[in-house]
């Protein structure tokens, strides 16, 4: 047909692609979430009439793709890409996984309908390379056109590596929105809601919730995107933090405007009062009327008087209305916030916060965030407070507005916050005196009363003598504590629960007892509410441990359920010492000399002994040593020396081990496979058998795979026998539905034979390995391993000098290698085992010990375990 030559533009266009079905039941073997979404489905729904709503883009220009395939695919982007010549947004939502074959590099894949993994096949069938995708919207780039891509799935954070290779023109051209951080997982949610990210776009595009009646630019978009998911979590149970690119071009592009309004009417006018009737009533009756419209009359004028001041200036009214009060923002660690605000209305209700005419001069706004999030705010992401989200960071969406004041509980997270590079004065500073916190805290173990020691017991005592004494009443019983990456008590707590056992080990017996919850009265709380028979029993054999001021709290929420709680205090757990910091943003206020005014005011109140109360009411200590008066039941006024606060080495080693400790662990298994190992295959400490104990160690968020290590000289050294990837709760047989993914993985363990025609490059194999395992950023900090099962037979054919090389190759990387070997002289010394292990700061493992236990024990430490 002939043609203009010429295609249809407009200046806006949509093209919104959803997911939902997949042609494999099971297209994702190397990550879990697999199948349909069915939220997707809605995604598509609700976005679009978002859109429509938002007035950007008009109806017919917003096209919607449903679980397409990989041609329908690049046909239509093609097509809009072309077609536009304004703003084009492409939004995808489905699967994505991230390809960490040889050469991938953690590059993104989004999944259409046809996707599907072919273990040692060429690639990912059914899959769109995001880099693909990126090119392909940058190639025929209008200067006109401005491209916003919107990623909803798995691993979105992956995407912005490609972005960045961009040249600095294409970066102007494209921004990203991506639901999450890099290398995350993210669920799906109900099939009845959008997915979590989506439900957040729709609630801003469309302008729901009462937002501020203003466009909505991809900068403000990306801000409450931020904010609204400030609370989630990622399947790896880490913050969901969406993520942006763009350069500042980006930042201004409008995605929504809000729908005309009509005008308000204006104020009416003040009703005159009432005629006087006109024929004269009795004389009785117009006395009273007269009274009642003097009444009137009089509060009439007093209403009006009180808004809008005399015009004499003779009473308050007069100068307030001109003279309204500085507002304060202060940040407090979230177990401080009862009592702050209980200071703060106290404060702005004091005379010490009133002027000469009778006006308050201040109001305080109290807001609180999480501790981890605050300290890495202030420490390295300040300029961000005025260039919100510039490097993916947001402190305005994670921690809040700029505080000018800030309460930490602890004075170790104060120090830690102080920037050590020096650059940080020319943005902020950091005021506070070390020597004088605003009271202190002990950390208590909230016991149930049946479980707990008699008065003379309850202090003096470590953690670990307290546990033990509960323990001998009850065996079930348990200790709790809340997220140490939100409160400073609760980093306490790990910090004196790591002492008592490992770190991994704490963690794993925190999972198994339940969410995680954010503060000591959360928890408490939480445990108290439940309602079944089973959820009473827990809460009548768990124990907390939190800061003292916790079981003040605790009274508010326990009712008739939750039972009584008493305090007992270990004197080996760091307490509290919270501290009054003035945040001073240097270029950024007009108003710098009246504001630090008002936080010295609030500071020498709180000082006070009205404000001193406030705060022992709340079961704060004045001083160390100073009994707490008129303790609320449970808790004791004298409870011995207080325990000293947290150093600054000791929270960032604690905030570590807690990082490590729930970190999913990535673990490479090499089976030797070659013919010598055939005697070394079956039975019960045999090489299969070993290897499933040790894969039962894994939880369903643990990554591992399987090379079987035999070749035929030019071949590769290694082969899958399975994949590296998650594969669920083990177990020996698929007694339910979700252990399907286990069971698959023991048989093919099951499956795996020798090659009596091929030998093993065991340092070739062992380099591939090493050489695959993530690096850097790609890490993000999870315990790594890799567990070499052989029987030596092949290490005779390596010479010294390449068994140099090899130890000097694993020296470099710096992943923990453990040597199993069947020969009972594999880990003697100067063997080629024993060198290995200890230059990667692995373990040598031979049959002169139990394999099966010392393999398990070996894994076990970096395992997230089973749930």
């Amino acid at each position: 047909m002939a043609g203009s030559g010429r295609q249809e533009r407009t200046e806006d266009r949509a093209l919104l692609i959803g997911v939902s079905q997949y042609v494999s039941d099971r297209p994702l073997e190397v990550a879990e979430g697999l199948g349909d979404i069915a939220a997707v489905e809605r995604n598509l729904t609700e976005l679009t009439a978002a859109l429509r709503a938002g007035g950007v883009f008009a109806e017919d220009r917003i096209e919607s793709l449903s679980s397409p395939g990989v041609e329908q695919f690049e046909q239509r982007l093609g097509h809009v890409r072309d077609a536009t010549d304004g703003l084009l947004l492409v939004y995808f939502a489905g699967h994505g996984i991230v390809d960490t074959r040889t050469g991938g590099h953690g590059r993104l894949l989004l999944g259409l309908r046809d996707a599907t993994v072919e273990h040692g096949g060429p690639g990912f069938p059914g899959w769109i390379s995001w880099d693909d995708t990126l090119r392909r919207l940058c190639s025929g780039a209008s200067a006109r056109r401005h491209t916003v891509v919107i990623l909803d799935c798995c691993y979105a954070g992956n995407a912005a590596g490609a972005w960045e290779e961009l040249d600095e023109q294409d970066q102007a051209r494209i921004s990203l929105l991506l639901a999450v951080q890099k290398n995350q997982r993210i669920d799906a949610g109900d099939a009845a809601t959008p997915t979590p990210y989506t439900a957040e776009l729709v609630r801003h595009l469309a302008y729901l919730a009462g937002e501020p009646a203003g466009p909505l630019t991809l900068g403000v978009l990306q801000e409450r995107l931020v904010a609204g998911l400030k609370e989630a979590r990622t399947a790896g149970r880490r913050a969901w933090s969406p993520q942006i690119c763009r350069k500042d071009a980006g930042e201004h592009v409008v995605l929504a405007r809000p729908p005309a309004t009509v005008p308000p009417a204006p104020p009416p006018r003040p009703v005159a009062p009432p005629p006087l009737p006109r024929k004269p009533p009795s004389s009785r009756r117009a006395r009273l009327i007269a009274a009642s419209l003097a009444v009137v009359v009089a509060l009439a004028a007093t209403v009006w008087w009180l808004a809008s001041g005399d015009s004499r200036g003779d009473g308050p009214s007069a100068s307030c209305a001109h003279h309204p009060p500085l507002e304060l923002r202060v940040l407090v660690d979230p177990d401080l916030g009862p009592a702050v605000r209980e200071a703060a209305d106290g404060f702005v209700a004091s005379a010490a916060n009133e002027d000469g005419d009778g006006c308050r001069r201040s109001g305080v706004t109290v807001y609180s965030a999480g501790s981890a999030e605050t300290v890495e705010a202030f420490r390295t992401q300040y300029g961000e407070w005025a260039h919100a989200g510039r490097s993916g960071f947001n402190p305005v969406g994670t921690v809040g507005p700029q505080p000018d004041v800030w309460i930490p509980a602890s004075s170790s997270s104060a120090r830690r916050a102080r920037d050590e590079s020096g650059t940080q004065p020319s943005v902020l500073s950091l005021d506070f005196d070390d020597a004088e916190p605003l009271a202190y805290a002990p950390p208590v173990l909230l016991v149930p009363e049946q479980l707990a020691e008699a008065e003379g017991g309850r202090t003096g005592r470590t953690l670990a003598e307290l546990m033990t004494a509960m323990r001998a009443k009850d065996a079930k019983a348990q200790v709790r504590r809340a997220d140490p990456r939100n409160t400073d008590a609760a980093l306490a707590a790990a910090r004196g629960l790591y002492r008592v056992d490992a770190p991994r080990t704490v963690e794993l017996s925190q999972r198994r007892q339940g969410r995680s919850m954010p503060t000591g009265k959360d928890l408490v709380c939480g445990l108290a509410r439940g309602g079944s028979a089973d959820e009473r029993a827990v809460d009548r054999r768990t124990a907390v441990l939190a800061a003292e001021p916790t079981l003040a709290q605790y009274r508010d929420c326990a009712g008739t359920t939750g039972v009584t709680r008493v305090a007992e205090y270990p004197a080996d757990v760091p307490g509290l010492d919270p501290v009054f910091v003035h945040v001073r943003w240097n270029d950024a206020r007009l108003d710098e000399g009246e504001r630090d005014r008002a936080v010295q005011r609030f500071r020498d109140w709180l000082a006070t002994k009205d404000g001193r109360k406030v705060l022992q009411d709340a079961a704060f200590r004045r001083t160390p040593s100073e009994p707490l008066p008129s303790p609320p039941p449970g808790l004791l006024s004298d409870a011995g020396p207080l325990p000293r606060a947290l150093t600054v080495d000791e929270a960032v080693d604690t905030m570590e081990k807690h990082r490590q400790a729930n970190a999913a662990s990535r673990v490479r298994f090499l089976l030797d496979s070659s013919g010598s190992m055939s005697r070394w295959w079956d039975g019960p400490n045999g090489a299969r058998e070993i290897l499933k104990q040790a894969m039962g160690r894994f939880g369903p968020e643990d990554m591992f795979g399987v090379w079987g290590v035999a070749s035929a000289g030019s071949d590769a050294p290694y082969r899958d026998l399975l994949a590296f990837g998650t594969h669920g709760s083990w177990s020996r047989a698929a007694a339910k539905p979700e252990q399907d993914k286990a069971a698959e993985a023991a048989k093919k363990v099951d499956d795996a034979e020798p090659d009596l025609s091929k030998e093993a490059d065991i340092g070739g194999a062992l380099k591939a390995a090493l050489e695959q395992m993530p690096q850097g950023t790609e890490d993000d900090g999870h315990p790594q391993l890799v567990v070499l099962l052989t029987d030596d037979e092949d290490n005779v054919r390596m010479n010294a000098a390449r068994q140099d090389e090899l130890v000097a190759a694993v020296a470099a990387r710096k992943v923990p290698v453990v040597m199993v070997s069947f020969d009972s002289g594999g880990c003697l010394k100067d063997r080629l085992d024993l060198r290995v292990a200890e230059a990667s700061g692995g373990t040598c493992l031979d049959a002169r010990g139990d394999l099966t236990r010392d393999l398990g024990a070996e894994v076990a430490q970096v395992a997230q375990g089973r749930e």
